[in-house]
């Protein structure tokens, strides 16, 4: 079933709240005290879930699939709809887009075929579905606009994004509305990324190996009219080895991306970019790490705060023994603080959960300074939003104090 493709199991939906006090705590979620004071920055394993085997997030709830159906849930786990694979034959989950799972939908594509009948030939169609997140019934359903006889289909899911307004797909070679699921092929080969509210469009590979591109154009989606274009490789490097996962502001107008700056040693750099205009609002060098640069960067945006690798412009690229991490202001690149051996786990503006010697915890965002931990968690897991992240063995982990 395409559904289940990738998927990875993890431990029936059992709600739990963990009452143990965590070192560094000052209450337990409920409890009195300033929800907003840094002794309240807790984590609370919400919920266990069984017969998962991909999860979709939307803004504050999530949908989850398994063997046994389609489950939408709150952001604490908590259940709210459930639907057999059945209705959802043939497709794959895209996107969840909404706020809630009251006005939230499910994106999906769904393939089609029609066998041979006498002198009519065998065909196939793909269609854009959407299904309403807490009924799961349908939406809307549109037959996809192609140019081509090639078919995305559930190999190109992954790939899948969506502008931050959630106005816009952009999956296969498509744009889609996600008002009503009109689409807009662009042609064979060409892989368009929705980067904040514009679409960014590149030929899958890289800008200077095939059909001669030396640059990346930003797109209108309504329009396809072109705002404004990069020249720097290293983004289309960036759109190669991570296809839109990019660090954007929640309205979509400003992009923050590390990239690759040329010279002996080779240094990098974390760079703010309107999204509007295309110009470099600030840029800070001395940055880099190993491997895809954009996946890294963590936005702590109600905190006013960027969280980025920094190896500090290695030569040769060769990295030193302990990685550390960097806090800057969003406003200016101004450096805020460094901690060596963390892994970001999810953030809000409470604080940043990370890993650091096998124990889980959190950090003020602004100072970088320690408010709790526990030593019952270890990993970083799927992130779920700004507040909640899903852990190897099943769990629903909240950093409080949550939206709830």
């Amino acid at each position: 079933m395409a559904l289940r493709e990738k998927g990875t199991r993890i431990p029936p939906l059992r709600i739990q709240p963990l009452r143990r006090r965590l070192p560094g705590a000052s209450a337990r979620p409920g409890e009195s005290g300033n929800p907003g004071s840094k002794g309240e920055a807790l984590f609370t394993k919400s919920a266990t879930l069984d017969d998962v085997d991909k999860l979709y997030a939307g803004r504050d709830f999530f949908v989850s699939v398994g063997k046994d159906g389609v489950v939408t849930r709150a952001a604490n786990g908590k259940e709210v709809a459930r639907s057999g694979l059945a209705g959802f034959a043939g497709g794959c989950i895209l996107a969840v887009i909404g706020s809630s799972p009251d006005t939230g939908s499910l994106i999906w594509a769904q393939v089609t075929d029609k066998p041979a009948a006498g002198l009519e030939p065998a065909s196939r169609s793909l269609s854009i579905v959407a299904t309403d997140s807490k009924t799961h019934k349908e939406r809307w359903r549109k037959p996809l606009v192609a140019d081509t006889d090639e078919f995305a289909g559930c190999q190109y899911a992954q790939e899948t994004t969506v502008t931050k307004n959630e106005k816009w797909l952009a999956y296969g070679e498509w744009v889609i509305s996600l008002t009503d699921g009109t689409s807009r092929a662009l042609g064979y080969g060409i892989r368009p990324r929705a980067v904040g509210n514009t679409i960014a469009v590149y030929d899958g590979v890289c800008a200077n190996c095939l059909n001669g591109m030396d640059s990346v154009p930003f797109t209108d989606p309504a329009t396809g009219r072109e705002l404004f274009s990069s020249p720097e490789h290293d983004i289309i490097g960036s759109l190669s080895d991570v296809p839109g996962d990019f660090a954007t502001s929640s309205d979509g107008s400003t992009l923050f991306l590390a990239r690759r700056i040329s010279g002996d040693p080779m240094s990098y750099a974390l760079q703010s970019r309107s999204l509007t205009t295309g110009k470099v609002n600030w840029e800070i060098t001395g940055t880099s790490y190993t491997g895809p640069a954009s996946r890294k960067v963590t936005l702590v945006e109600k905190a006013g705060v960027v969280v980025i690798p920094d190896l500090a412009a290695v030569k040769g690229e060769v990295a030193p023994d302990v990685q550390k991490d960097l806090g800057v202001s969003m406003a200016d690149g101004k450096k805020l603080w460094s901690l060596p051996g963390i892994d970001v786990c999810a953030a809000n503006a409470a604080g940043v959960a990370v890993v650091a010697n096998g124990q889980l915890v959190v950090i003020d965002p602004r100072t970088g300074k320690q408010i709790s931990y526990t030593d019952e968690r270890s990993d970083c897991g799927v992130s779920l939003g700004e507040y909640s992240y899903y852990s190897k063995d099943g769990a629903l982990v909240r950093v409080l104090p949550s939206a709830e």
